[in-house]
């Protein structure tokens, strides 16, 4: 290809990367080489591939070491190749020469509290000695500048995530020291929040608080309690579906104003005008499990709290039909996640994984990073004996759950959780055998202790106060590790679906030993979640068929 054309593909920097007359012949190896290694990773050819920053910046951001099959450390020079690949065939803006940091720069890095948050900003202060700008002239606009300088060149984390913890770097900096210099303006949080009740008249708020309130009632024999009593986390949910429906309702021009009580705005006419509003302001085009979930909730005050009469809430419960997502299977977020299971590799990673962090956490018992390591190691553990629901792992209890048996010199460890205490109701019993028992015991005789200095009896303890560890920050945590240690994307609820779907490989339309092993109330559940599982094994006994006739078989 010409040189001046501009390349519009990896392939096209390797030709150019052929014709520079200048670079050294183990150079233009090492790049080319570097281009080739990203596309294999990829599982694509260098033709496929842009040479824009952004979009191969997502591209790159997939790729893990271990499903690589190369060391972390490799796999950055690999990167790095790759970057001056780009930039010495110009596919890359030329950057700013480097300049030596002026004392007024120095002057504000003394004032850093700790040496990594001058680590934090030396790029960028680099950046402004190159376009001759103190800190003085640090505004938003230079800020807004650093980052478009940096989207055109940088191949690593995301510019935008870059410059937020520069700007809020900075402004500690500028604070906690009392600088007279330009605080920078943070970017906005993209999480949309609903207006809290409190923006409504007072007589709605107090009526779902008293609503609220009612649902928690435990006494069977109340006079006030009508329905099932709802558990805490419930009670903030259906809270919560009210706000975003009031919010809604705002949103489409109503006057919160006019909202004097339920009887108001839970009405055929404003549950469409909400929920409709509600799907545009998220740019949604159809329902979804948000609008089903408002739409649910407010059918329940209709029908026990408002006893709206029977047209009325026939209307209600017609609106609620028609937001509501026909559950056909599990989700497709869990059903693509679920498809990194058909590598053996990576089933062999994950069933692997607790004894190599607990391992890692013996090799250096002292250090708290051990003891998480162990704690994962003893989640892990148990999610594998038993697919529990996060909640029910995150607040297990020495006391109230575990149900040790001493037998000689080893422990082995059952488990009881009564069906109260579980989203279906089914009571969850199960035992761990003999390795999973030991490394159990391990965790809570070794390391469970340094989670938290605040004795109890959580076995998954805060370190702030000893309590459980809340579900979705446990959940998050225990991904965040799987992650790191395998390239394999999988929360707590995956377990589930990835014990269902090994159990289903191995012994295909076995749902009712699924439904004990998940503990769902009836084969229906099972069925509905993981019938589709065993379409893969049709595929297979068709391909058979094929080979007989010379089709292929490896």
């Amino acid at each position: 290809m010409p040189f001046e054309q501009s390349p519009t593909s990896l392939a096209d920097v390797i030709i150019k990367l052929e014709a520079l007359p200048n670079l050294p012949d183990t150079r233009r190896r090492d790049l080319i080489s570097a281009i080739n290694r990203i596309s294999k990773f990829v599982n694509r050819v260098p033709a496929d591939l842009p040479t824009d920053a952004p979009a191969l910046r997502s591209i790159l951001a997939n790729i893990h070491p271990v499903q690589a099959g190369i060391s972390a450390k490799s796999l950055i020079n690999v990167k790095a190749n790759l970057a001056k690949a780009l930039s010495v065939t110009r596919v890359f803006p030329r950057g700013l020469p480097a300049t030596a940091r002026t004392a007024n720069w120095a002057a504000f890095f003394e004032h850093a509290g700790a040496k990594h948050q001058e680590w934090a900003l030396a790029r960028f202060a680099a950046y402004c000695c190159s376009r001759r700008l103190e800190p003085e002239d640090v505004c938003d606009a230079v800020m807004s500048a650093f980052q478009a300088y940096l989207d055109q060149r940088h191949l690593g984390k995301d510019p935008a995530k870059i410059c937020k913890a520069m700007t809020q770097t900075w402004n500690g900096i500028v604070e906690q020291n009392n600088l007279t210099l330009a605080k920078l303006t943070p970017a906005p949080n993209p999480q949309y929040r609903c207006r809290p009740l409190t923006d409504y008249p007072l007589t709605l708020q107090v009526e779902i608080t008293k609503y609220l309130k009612r649902r928690t009632i435990t006494d069977p024999f109340s006079k006030h309690r009508s329905l099932k009593p709802l558990r805490p986390t419930s009670v903030r949910n259906a809270e919560a579906h009210i706000r975003q429906f009031l919010d809604a309702l705002v949103y489409s021009g109503f006057d919160p104003a006019e909202f004097s009580s339920l009887s108001v705005i839970v009405t055929p006419k404003m549950m469409k005008a909400g929920l409709a509003a509600h799907m545009q302001r998220r740019g949604a085009t159809d329902v979804s499990g948000s609008t089903q979930n408002i739409a649910a909730t407010l059918t329940v005050i209709a029908r026990h709290h408002l006893k709206l009469g029977k047209k009325k809430l026939e209307k209600v419960v017609d609106i609620k039909v028609k937001a509501s997502v026909p559950l056909t299977g599990m989700c497709p977020k869990n059903a693509r996640r679920l498809m990194q299971f058909d590598d053996e590799m990576n089933i062999a990673r994950i069933v692997s994984l607790p004894r190599i962090l607990m391992q890692r956490a013996i090799a250096d018992p002292a250090r708290r990073s051990s003891a998480l390591l162990a704690m994962h190691a003893a989640a892990m553990t148990i999610l594998l004996s038993c697919p529990m629901r996060v909640k029910n792992l995150s607040s297990l209890d020495l006391n109230l759950h575990l149900v040790p048996h001493r037998n000689g010199t080893h422990t082995t460890y059952g488990f009881r959780i009564e069906g109260i205490d579980v989203k279906n109701r089914e009571p969850i019993e199960f035992s761990l055998n003999n390795g999973n028992s030991t490394l159990l015991h391990r965790y809570i005789t070794t390391f469970r202790g340094a989670l938290s200095a605040v004795r109890g009896t959580a076995l998954f303890p805060k370190e702030s106060d000893g309590l459980p560890r809340t579900p979705d920050n446990f959940s998050s945590d225990l991904m965040a590790c799987i992650y790191r240690e395998t390239g394999i994307e999988m929360n707590a609820h995956l377990f589930r679906h990835f014990g269902a779907k090994i159990f289903l490989d191995a012994h295909p339309g076995q749902y009712e030993t699924v439904r004990r092993l998940l503990k769902h109330k009836n084969l229906k559940t099972t069925l509905k979640f993981y019938a589709e599982l065993n379409s893969q094994h049709a595929h297979d006994m068709f391909s058979a068929i094929l080979v007989k006739f010379g089709g292929f078989d490896d």
